[in-house]
Parts: structure tokens; sequence; C-alpha cells
């Protein structure tokens, strides 16, 4: 029986070579093409479909609020992110939303087919360069953590603040210390976390991006 898979997205050209590249196979039929989020939702609840191929700038809804919406509705439904976003940002936010594959639009139609056949399987199909990316993402973060936890609770209350912007003199009124201690507070932990500056400080203990070029 083939897996039915439906196309979202916005660019006519970047469509049309999606459905011939899931027509290319026997294996697969493509149940639909769309070129938004909104027509999609609109007839994806009773639409037959296994898989989906979602992009993620669309006009309107985005691709990943799309998926969050329709995971809730239908979690059976496979999302297989197929876009040219690099961005780790959105990786993670799209798999959060609930995809469970992400492709880069370069893709080869042999790759295509194995990476959609795979998702319908239980596998989770990345392009090497995003597989590369959330490992690092995921390195970044726990490394995050833990310098994180070798500050006593005080400093990360202080910490807290420095990222949400706050200047000394604030700091110093929202925990009732003079702004001479909150000085001597902040030294002490970048001579933990061997830094010199606030950005430096904050990059070290809430990583929120990899570096693009891994």
């Amino acid at each position: 029986m083939a897996i039915n898979v439906a196309i979202v997205e916005d660019i006519y050209i970047a469509r049309l070579g999606l459905e011939i590249m899931v027509g290319a196979s026997s294996d697969l039929h493509c149940a639909g093409t769309y070129e938004d989020a909104e027509s999609f939702l609109n007839e994806f609840a009773q639409l037959n479909v296994d898989v989906v191929l979602m992009d993620i700038n669309l006009p309107g809804k985005s691709g990943i609020h799309c998926v969050e919406q329709c995971k809730a509705m239908r979690p059976d439904v496979q999302f297989l992110m197929c876009t040219n976003i690099e961005d780790p940002d959105k990786i993670y936010e799209a798999l959060c939303a609930g995809a469970t594959g992400y492709l880069l639009k370069n893709i080869t139609t042999p790759k295509l087919e194995e990476a959609i056949k795979d998702i319908y399987a239980g596998g989770s199909p990345m392009t090497p360069l995003v597989a590369r990316k959330m490992v690092s993402l995921v390195s970044s973060r726990r490394k995050g953590n833990d310098l994180f936890a070798v500050l006593s609770d005080r400093e990360k209350e202080l910490v807290v603040l420095l990222d949400q912007g706050y200047p000394y003199k604030s700091i110093a009124d929202k925990l009732n210390l003079a702004v001479p201690t909150v000085r001597n507070y902040i030294r002490g932990i970048y001579d933990k976390l061997h830094v010199h500056t606030r950005t430096d400080a904050l990059n070290k203990v809430f990583p929120k991006r990899l570096f693009i070029n891994v």
C-alpha cells in the first residue's frame, strides 16, 4: 500500500518539484499540494495522509505553527520539514512543535523517498548538516546547564536578571542589595565562568543558538 504524502509549500516551482519527486515512486502517493498552512488546515481533519512535507516560511501561519496545531488534532500523522532554513533555533522549534524529521530542499529524489519511508516506519530522518547542528545544540545547552549549576543561589538570581537586561542599580533594588555588593557578586560570577563581560557570561550560561559554521 502506498504512503500518502501531502505537500505544503508556497513556492510553485518548489511545490511542483516535490510533487514530481513523490510521484516518481510507486510506493508513494501525493495526497494533495497546498500553498499555505490555512488551506492545508481546512482539509487536514478529513485528509487521507500519512506523511506531510512542510515548509517553514509560509504566507500567514508558519509551517512550525501549522505542525503544532495539526499534531494536536492527529498525532499519528508524521511531519517532515522540507525547507532551506538552517537556523538551529528554527530546527529546534520545529522538532518541539511535533515534526519528526527535517530535510533541506536540495535533497535528491532517492533521498527524499528514503526519508519518507523512514519517517513512516518510525524513524526521524534529518539532513546530515541538520543532525550535526542538533548534536552541537544539545552539547552546548548541556554545558550551559553545568556552568549554571556551579553558581550559588544568589549568583543564579543575578545572572537571570542580567539576562533580562537589568542594569546594576535595578538588580540591587530588586534583590535589596547595595550596588557595590552587586558588583562584587558579578566579579565572582565572571571569575567562576572565566569571562570578563556580561555578554560572554550569558553566552556561556545560556547558550541559545548554535554556531552556523559547524
